[in-house]
């Protein structure tokens, strides 16, 4: 195995490093990094190979945007200015095979260089951000991906991002970006197939764990697929779990044995959230022993924000929810725009204790799909679903707050079946 220090590779925090371990990653294999702090801009990884990163190896962001590549150093790149992200990563690996980050050392974007955290999350969109990188560690339409036990934290942007690769393997990473971090996700696999996700604990700014459907920006598109998300644990000031953006298919999905604690959502699927004429079909998910401490537990919209006033509407379809137990104090939500938007889902030994009621509102003016700012009056509440299971379902209300009105409120839902639920305060299907 290479090692960096071969390579002229000085570790202690103030040597740029970047040309010695870059030419330690061309010379072919696998890098040792041994202990020290190696200060580097963008890093390309080869086909077969990668870094083994000691325990006490830091690999740590460049404070400077010359040390970094270009917006357009690939077709496939997409900077996205209004979230002041400019394009540039510090880990990359482009159409290449078989390549692998491991080891207990870490990776450190150097997010206290490009901006501060806010005291307070509402007041993160109102900062300004001259520049900072985009994705830490961008894989575009790589085949065979292996991250595993390294430690990501202090991203700029997001932290992990897969798009359009085959057959990646994740296990056992420890991300940490602090809650008020802006954008701050954790892991996000877009259009990939063939993805297991395992054994990670995760603490984001932003959403824990995404799967996406954009696959615009691809030479190959693809739908995002065959994906297996196991023994996590989570946190987030967003959501734990984001399903959806783009305009393609996130289908064929399994998430089990995770726990969701201290988060503003659990899990959300949404088709579309804006009023461009773009939305990702979801189907085919399932979720199954989960534990999760949210606000809002659960929600499945068709659209955020509004957007499901605009064109571009696809269905959400075959979801179940099986085994998940949890806290709440603003209820799930099933919203579509029409009948058969949102169809056959089941939620199927489940149980939830829900406190709270400050939050709720009745026939708000916007909907409810705003993210946690509001509540219906129910524990669980469906506006046009179609094919909806409640199979052992139970709630257990820690409130007695008079705002709350129903265990399952529902409006111009249709197929709405009840078996061997305990409520403490019934349904109203209208």
């Amino acid at each position: 195995m290479l090692n960096v220090k071969d390579f002229g590779a000085v570790g202690d925090g103030v040597s740029k490093d970047t040309v010695a371990v870059q030419r330690a990653l061309d010379a072919g294999g696998m890098v040792h990094v041994p202990a020290g702090v190696y200060l580097c801009g963008s890093l390309y990884l080869r086909s077969n190979g990668g870094l083994d990163l000691a325990p006490g190896a830091v690999i740590l962001g460049s404070p400077d945007k010359e040390d970094y590549n270009a917006a357009d150093f690939c077709p496939q790149n997409r900077p996205f200015p209004p979230e002041c992200s400019y394009g540039a990563h510090l880990l990359i690996a482009v159409e290449q095979e078989n390549v692998v980050i491991r080891g207990r050392g870490r990776i450190d974007g150097n997010r206290q260089a490009f901006y501060e955290l806010a005291e307070k999350r509402e007041q993160i969109w109102s900062r300004h951000i001259a520049w900072r990188p985009s994705q830490m560690l961008f894989f575009c339409e790589c085949r065979g991906v292996q991250i595993c036990d390294a430690h990501l934290d202090n991203a700029p942007y997001w932290t992990c991002f897969l798009h359009g690769c085959v057959d990646v393997s994740i296990r056992g990473l420890r991300i940490d970006n602090p809650m008020h971090t802006r954008n701050g996700d954790g892991i996000d696999i877009d259009c990939c197939k063939n993805v297991t996700i395992s054994d990670c604990i995760i603490d984001s700014g932003d959403d824990c764990i995404t799967l996406r459907g954009n696959s615009a920006p691809l030479k190959t598109p693809r739908p995002c697929e065959n994906i297996t998300i196991s023994n996590c644990v989570l946190r987030t000031i967003c959501n734990a779990f984001r399903i959806g953006v783009g305009n393609g298919l996130v289908r064929n999905c399994t998430v089990s044995n995770v726990v969701i604690h201290d988060s503003r959502m659990g899990i959300c699927l949404c088709t579309k959230y804006s009023s461009a004429p773009r939305a990702v079909q979801i189907e085919d998910i399932s979720f199954s022993n989960i534990f999760i401490e949210a606000d809002r537990p659960i929600a499945i919209v068709i659209g955020a924000h509004g957007a499901a006033d605009g064109p571009g509407i696809k269905p959400i379809q075959r979801i179940s929810f099986n085994q998940i137990r949890g806290r709440g104090c603003v209820g799930n939500l099933i919203q579509g725009r029409a009948l058969g938007d949102i169809r056959d889902i089941s939620f199927r030994d489940v149980r939830f204790d829900y406190s709270g009621g400050d939050r709720v509102v009745v026939d708000p003016p916007n909907g409810y799909s705003e993210p946690c700012h509001i509540s219906p009056p129910a524990a669980f509440h469906l506006e046009y679903a179609q094919d909806i299971v409640f199979d052992q379902v139970r709630i257990n209300w820690l409130s007695d707050d008079p705002r709350w009105l129903h265990d399952v409120g529902a409006v111009g839902s249709q197929d709405v079946v009840f078996n061997n639920c305990t409520f403490g305060k019934g349904h109203a299907l209208a």
